[in-house]
């Protein structure tokens, strides 16, 4: 079975990749469903199992059809942002373990589970329709409490307040590539990498 990434943990046919993570180059392959190209680089744009087209040359993603269990502390989400306050911020729960719920659930993040810094408002890090990736901190109460502290998790994709086009990662700071506005969130380290 061919490896598509060198790495140590190389990515082989079957195997379960997530939004964002680097599944092969285009000197091997073309990117299909479920995937994109970025700077000749293929990323998964959706959790799923990886397959090839041999007679295409083309990678593909086949979403996962199971149903989600409740989601458990420790447990990684996708959510988007669907009400920020000074101190506290929900977010609607979109995918679970790599899977699409099927009943809402809803995230409660506060300003101290945002970021390791100060944060003096969570509107300089959360806008109403941001994508974030998030952990899970407490599954015994509703909303769950879930935090976005580590490089990893915060916000993955995010729209201009003023034009609503996707904003682009310009050294530590959003920019938007048709008004020039500039704003802050509190991003995670792939941020721009997960795709619709």
């Amino acid at each position: 079975m061919k490896k598509l990434v060198e790495s140590k943990n190389e990515i082989k046919v079957g195997d379960f990749v997530l939004p964002g993570q680097k599944i092969g180059v285009i000197e091997m392959y073309m990117p299909g469903p479920g995937t994109y190209e970025e700077n000749g680089v293929i990323y998964a744009t959706i959790p799923g199992s990886l397959h090839i087209n041999q007679r295409e040359k083309k990678v593909y993603i086949v979403p996962r059809q199971d149903k989600p269990s409740l989601p458990k502390t420790g447990d990684v989400v996708i959510g988007r942002i669907s009400m920020v306050r000074k101190q506290m911020a929900i977010a609607d729960i979109t995918n679970i373990r790599g899977f699409h719920p099927t009943t809402d659930f809803e995230g409660m993040i506060h300003i101290s589970q945002v970021t390791k810094g100060y944060l003096d408002s969570l509107s300089d890090a959360f806008k109403t329709g941001d994508l974030i990736r998030a952990l899970i901190t407490n599954d015994e109460v509703i909303p769950f409490h879930i935090h976005t502290s580590t490089p990893n998790l915060g916000v993955i994709l995010a729209t201009c307040s003023e034009c609503g086009d996707v904003l682009k990662l310009e050294g530590h700071r959003l920019q938007c590539p048709t008004c020039r506005n500039i704003e802050r969130r509190k991003v995670a380290n792939d941020y721009g990498k997960y795709v619709f």
